[in-house]
């Protein structure tokens, strides 16, 4: 009898161990730069709930991420659509699979901007072409904003030379504005808020106002095409715990406003609360909005076009690998994440 009990005791253990055996995935981010939707991922348990031990690389820009993914330091990583071009251009192999973070600036004017182009009144810049002979801070030379600029300034009548773009990480730029060592700074949106409290500012363009797009991605979802295909539980699992999130995230801000997703901002970034308060205004708070554009996570071919024509257009791809859309988003395993959670795909919100 005792040899059957201890025989079921050993089952019981073994079947929870299996339960709760964990895949671990090494994940490339930049916390200089966080994303609502991680945070709520973190902060519900998401991940962990999908099978996933997550371990946490922080990268300094989206180039260096970029290059911790191409030598297989890091799985996935969040990063742009338009560094992720230059890369695949030399035939690093890597594919887009979901979106990390939108912003755009609804019709009805709600404004989900992720950063503003801005400048201390005091500077008189008061457009682009006021940018000749400036110094115009920007958070890498990979990130989105920067490689889109290049081309805007040629439409204001003045060469990227012509600007002096300097690299400074997002939370010092408040501060170099302040301090007169840039003239200009495209900010996150949070601190923008924050710096024209202490300043008049000019605000020259919003983020998708540089990319001249109607919903922009911030960051998506990157993985190598080889890893992927022989972790495909891993990459759809990752996907899954995303969506949750922001499921969470939407239901929090219909039901409270946000109050549980507020505090796990402020828990994680250590923001105080104007700064967390603005980032939830901003980057957080739009969650459910983006729906009426586009599928949940989905990565929009019009937005990867757009980024094609102008990196293309500017010279900025050096390689001679085909970049476009089809070589560079693989939506199968976002496809399938929605598919197990019962969540339809709406073919009239595709644009493929």
């Amino acid at each position: 009898m005792i040899r059957y009990i201890l025989a079921a005791l050993l089952f019981a253990i073994s079947a929870a161990t299996a339960a709760t055996a964990q895949t671990s995935v090494r994940f490339g981010y930049q916390s200089t730069a966080p994303i609502a939707t991680f945070i709520a991922a973190r902060g519900t348990g998401a991940f962990e709930k999908e099978g996933l031990n997550l371990q946490i690389e922080n990268g300094s820009e989206g180039a260096v991420l970029l290059q911790m993914l191409a030598v297989g330091q890091v799985d996935l990583i969040g990063s742009g659509i338009p560094a992720l071009m230059q890369v695949d251009s030399l035939g690093a192999k890597l594919k887009a699979v979901a979106t990390f973070e939108y912003t755009f600036t609804d019709d009805d004017g709600y404004s989900a901007e992720a950063v503003y182009l801005i400048s201390p009144k005091d500077r008189n810049i008061k457009s682009l072409a006021d940018l000749k002979g400036r110094r115009l801070a920007v958070s890498g030379f990979s990130a989105a904003w920067y490689l889109a600029l290049r081309s805007e300034v040629k439409t204001a009548g003045i060469g990227p030379r012509d600007v002096t773009f300097v690299v400074v990480p997002f939370p010092q730029m408040a501060g170099a504005l302040l301090n007169k060592e840039v003239d200009a700074a495209v900010i996150t949106s949070t601190e923008y808020v924050r710096t024209s409290q202490r300043v008049p500012v000019e605000v020259l363009m919003s983020g998708t106002q540089i990319n001249r797009m109607k919903l922009d991605m911030t960051q998506v979802i990157i993985g190598r095409d080889d890893w992927m295909q022989k972790n495909e539980e891993s990459v759809v699992k990752f996907i899954k715990a995303l969506y949750r999130a922001r499921q969470f995230m939407q239901k929090d801000i219909a039901d409270t406003g946000g109050k549980t997703l507020r505090e796990m901002i402020r828990t994680q970034t250590k923001f105080d609360d104007f700064l967390s308060d603005n980032y939830f205004k901003y980057r957080a708070g739009y969650v459910g909005r983006e729906l009426k554009f586009t599928n949940p996570l989905d990565i929009p071919k019009s937005t990867v076009n757009r980024y094609h024509e102008m990196m293309t257009e500017g010279g900025l791809i050096s390689g001679k690998i085909p970049v476009d859309d089809a070589n560079i988003v693989d939506l199968r395993y976002l496809k399938r994440a929605l598919k197990e959670l019962d969540v339809p795909w709406d073919p009239a919100k595709s644009d493929r």
